[in-house]
């Protein structure tokens, strides 16, 4: 408005703007709504009072703080939008330039857990940004700003030496599970934050949490006809409270490759290696190459130089994995042009459900198309194969980012619990059997906001085309 006043005379004409000048003094006599806005007396009006935007980081500086990317922001309701986060960088740039060291003080103490500690990095604000700003590229750049010398190198032990950590997570959780069942989770949750108190950001035990994973078996078929890489994810939780006993997630996939006459090759090293995703979210990069890099060598050996496409079990996985091109090495770039990797969703709603017989449907469920899987936009295949094994199937008006980011929900919890608010109510309002998605920690977080065990869409399909009608592995509604 206050950039069109000095031309709305030119526009409509003297007398339409005499017109228009007259209802604004009726209603108005004062000049005391919107002094300037589109009615006004100065020819130079759209050159005063001009809102700063000064240059801070190139990675948002095209920002025009229009906030159509506030409603993807799971964080929205606890701390800073992306827009206030970018707000509050050229604020922080305008008080440095100005030499107010006390104001500029005053935000930079908030800064770090307002905009950085309690940022998932999900990247969904860049799908409504009108130029395609994702501010988690800012938040990964600042977080990689506040690390030492000793953090990078301990992030670089541990992506080199990620079979040694597995292994150590899954005897974490069964210790913890342990100490839980015999002194209860609040002197769990206790333990857990006492070395707070010293300032160590340690994970939170926060229920309902996972039992450990079995370590998966390597399975070499004769002739495979695609790579099933296990995630990190899937090979160190398992189980949920309430969630019932039966096949693991590896032995549901091979089931159903084996149904659907795909044969899954498991690659028997599969154990150490990372899409990286842990590492960038983090900042740290040198980390994140390393870890990439030897992935996606491996895979170039797994799939045969290729010839095979390789399924990967966990939709963030996947997207880190896609989009991993820029840091790799030159000759790992060439063999990254000559994979294919493809999600479980896509795989099972393209490979495994056009070859199985659905024998039997549940009700209704209710689905969590996770961030990366919007950003691949692979949601409609989610629901393609929801649809084949349910009556109705239901997606919250609200679904968006479960804010649990990989570690978050533990670092973090309030900011999962703040972004699942609105879809956890949504979702327990539908009554359904069951609730899927295709990441664990995403599956977690759901699972705890609403008190219903959310798992992989794969155990639903596995249960509508099995033989057997039991519901051994298929999750029924608390």
């Amino acid at each position: 408005g206050r950039n069109m006043a000095p031309f709305v005379e030119a526009e409509w004409g003297r007398e339409a703007y005499a017109l228009m000048r007259r209802v604004k003094s009726l209603a108005d006599p004062e000049a005391l709504l919107n002094p300037g806005v589109l009615i006004s007396e100065d020819p130079e009006e759209h050159l005063h009072h001009l809102k700063a935007l000064p240059e801070v980081d190139g990675e948002v500086d095209a920002c025009m703080e229009c906030g159509y990317c506030e409603q993807r922001c799971p964080s929205r309701d606890l701390t800073l939008t992306p827009r206030q986060r970018i707000v509050a960088r050229r604020e922080i740039g305008r008080l440095s330039s100005e030499g107010d060291a006390h104001a500029r003080a005053a935000i930079e103490v908030d800064f770090p857990y307002a905009a950085l500690d309690t940022c998932a990095v999900d990247g969904l604000c860049a799908t409504a940004c009108p130029v395609s700003i994702d501010t988690g590229q800012l938040t990964k750049k600042l977080r990689a700003s506040r690390h030492g010398a000793v953090g990078k190198g301990v992030s670089r032990w541990v992506a080199g030496h990620m079979r040694l950590v597995e292994a150590g997570l899954r005897g974490g959780l069964a210790i913890a599970g342990l100490v839980e069942r015999l002194g209860g989770a609040s002197l769990l949750g206790a333990l857990t934050r006492l070395p707070r108190v010293v300032g160590v950001g340690t994970p939170l035990w926060v229920p309902p949490m996972p039992s450990p994973a079995r370590a998966p078996a390597g399975r070499e078929p004769v002739d495979p006809t695609a790579v099933y890489f296990p995630s990190c994810l899937s090979r160190t939780l398992g189980s949920l409270p309430g969630e019932p006993a039966g096949p693991s997630l590896l032995e549901t996939m091979t089931a159903l490759g084996a149904r659907a006459g795909e044969r899954l090759l498991v690659p028997p090293d599969a154990g150490g290696h990372c899409c990286g995703v842990p590492f960038s979210s983090k900042g740290y990069v040198e980390a994140h190459q390393l870890a990439v890099n030897r992935t996606v060598a491996a895979m170039w050996r797994w799939s045969r130089e290729g010839q095979l496409p390789v399924v990967v079990d966990t939709s963030p996985c996947t997207y880190g994995l896609r989009t991993c091109r820029t840091i790799l090495t030159p000759d790992n770039q060439r063999r990254f042009d000559r994979l294919t990797i493809m999600d479980a969703v896509e795989f099972a709603s393209d490979r495994l459900l056009p070859r199985l017989d659905v024998r039997r449907k549940e009700r209704r469920v209710v689905l969590q198309p996770v961030c990366s899987l919007v950003k691949m936009n692979l949601t409609p295949h989610l629901e393609r194969v929801a649809r084949a094994c349910a009556e109705e199937v239901v997606v919250p008006l609200d679904a968006g980012c479960c804010g649990f980011a990989g570690d978050r929900g533990w670092l973090v919890p309030e900011l999962t619990a703040s972004a699942t608010n609105r879809e956890a109510a949504q979702a327990q309002a539908a009554g359904a059997g069951g609730h899927y998605s295709s990441s664990r920690t995403c599956e977690i977080a759901l699972t705890r906001a609403t008190g219903q065990v959310y798992r992989s869409h794969l155990f639903l399909l596995e249960w509508a085309t099995r033989n057997d009608a039991s519901f051994g592995n298929f999750p029924r509604g608390k």
